[in-house]
């Protein structure tokens, strides 16, 4: 295992064997290649910018690429288009001379091209600057490169790499992109160990980060802007990166967030404002543009401890405290509304995603107005408008989720209201099957929930 910049690499003679998968980087990937290169190369002096592990198999004379084809073509296709297009002086050859016979790679090949003719065009660059960005690239962009030489071996370490908590990949990313914001905004080692260490208990502590992060976070804030979009991976990383406080440039966007940013920070070490109980903490809400660094970490933080008065302790949360109003209300046992949440059948895959979608409408209904206005009509209705879906399907998948209107709606409604009775006229879910409670050929276990939806607990 050895440490490489990009010119050391293009001294060897790397092969793309038979056996390699298609060339499939799409447009984020690119994209996102670019942008890294940008930020960590180009607009800084000296810093080298590492860019993972390239895994290496030695056989013979021939050097095989197991991992890192994809990054490898990508700059080859930039290299090429600086070259060809640009007339950017590079003996950086690369992969130039690889074959691809593949319909796959070949037709990626001709489109990400013409997105990095896009990206370059869409920059304000003159030729010296494009000859500096070149030669920046090639002498600062560092891997380490893992040369093996049994085909075995270059197998197993390529799938710890890329197989094994693949869902735990898109943390670590995240993690160190903001840790690296934290360097650019002067944070300690001290402070950058603080974050790093409370980031992953929450990865170890029954995958709690990464169920804040996909299953809440992510869902909440594609769906508020409309976007039918279910399973958070590496392609959507993008959704938590957002403003660098470190950058210089400023736009009129961003600028109520630096504001409120630094006056969070003043109001923590000012005397003064601590003696009146200003507030100190960032007034965050899920849907706004993300800082990066420091209050990326403190927004996942904040709402991790949220979630959890909500919904995860048993003995005082708001749930438990409905489940006895509901009772009271309306005359009959604890038990029965306790089964609404945790019927026999309620961990199949189509109910938790049922729960997910309730659960998200009432996340964002409290960070939007307040756990105290959180009152019981709100949780009655989200319950009846979400698990209406479970009573009118047999089969439910992620799709199902994103295209069921009277679950929907709520994302974009409570996040364009002023006030909870903005939402009233929206509220109320009148349950009315199309067939008799006798006729109906129910979804296990959901008979229950059937009476507390139709308002009558009498229904035999």
């Amino acid at each position: 295992m050895e440490e490489k910049v990009l010119e050391e690499i293009r001294t060897l003679d790397l092969k793309i064997p038979k056996y390699q998968r298609p060339y499939k980087w799409r447009k984020e990937h690119v994209i996102q290649l670019l942008d890294d290169l940008y930020e960590n190369i180009y607009q800084k002096s000296n810093n080298l910018y590492r860019a993972g592990s390239i895994i290496i198999h030695k056989e013979n004379a021939d050097l095989n690429i197991v991992d890192g084809q994809q990054r490898l073509v990508t700059l080859t296709l930039i290299f090429q288009f600086l070259k060809k297009e640009k007339n950017i002086d590079s003996d950086l050859k690369l992969l130039f001379g690889a074959e691809f016979k593949n319909t796959t790679s070949k037709n990626n090949i001709k489109y990400n091209y013409q997105i990095i003719k896009n990206w370059f065009n869409s920059k304000s660059f003159n030729v010296k600057d494009l000859q500096y960005f070149a030669t920046k690239i090639t002498s600062r962009l560092q891997f380490v490169l893992v040369t093996v030489f049994h085909r075995e071996e270059a197998f197993q370490l390529f799938d710890s790499q890329n197989s094994r908590g693949k869902e735990l990949y898109v943390e670590n990313l995240l993690k160190a992109f903001h840790l690296r914001e934290m360097e650019k905004d002067g944070y300690s080692e001290k402070d950058l160990e603080k974050y790093s260490v409370k980031w992953d208990d929450y990865i170890l502590d029954e995958k709690k980060l990464i169920n804040i992060l996909g299953n809440h976070l992510f869902r909440i804030r594609k769906w508020t802007k409309g976007e039918k979009q279910y399973t958070f991976s590496k392609l959507q990383i993008n959704e938590f990166k957002g403003i660098s406080l470190s950058s210089e440039v400023i736009y009129n966007y961003d600028l109520s967030f630096r504001i409120l940013e630094g006056y969070s920070q003043n109001a923590k070490n000012d005397y003064l404002l601590r003696n009146f109980h200003i507030p100190s903490k960032f007034p965050f809400q899920i849907t706004m543009p993300i800082i990066n660094g420091k209050n990326f970490f403190d927004y996942v933080f904040h709402y991790l401890e949220l979630k959890g008065k909500i919904f995860n302790d048993l003995e005082k949360n708001r749930f438990n405290l409905f489940y006895k109003q509901l009772c009271l209300g309306n005359s009959t046992n604890e038990e029965y509304y306790i089964k609404d949440f945790n019927y026999g059948k309620s961990l199949r895959t189509g109910d938790v995603k049922v729960r997910n979608l309730f659960e998200n409408i009432c996340l964002l209904f409290v960070d939007r107005f307040g756990i105290k206005n959180f009152d019981k009509i709100y949780f009655e209705e989200f319950y009846k408008n979400a698990y209406q879906l479970r009573l009118d399907k047999k089969a439910i998948n992620d799709n199902t989720i994103i295209n069921y209107e009277k679950g929907q709606k709520f994302f974009k409604l409570i996040s364009n209201s002023y006030s909870p009775e903005e939402i009233h006229s929206n509220l109320f879910c009148n349950y009315s099957p199309n067939k008799p409670w006798t006729n109906l050929d129910f979804v296990s276990g959901t008979e229950d929930m059937y009476k507390f939806l139709k308002g009558d607990k009498n229904v035999e």
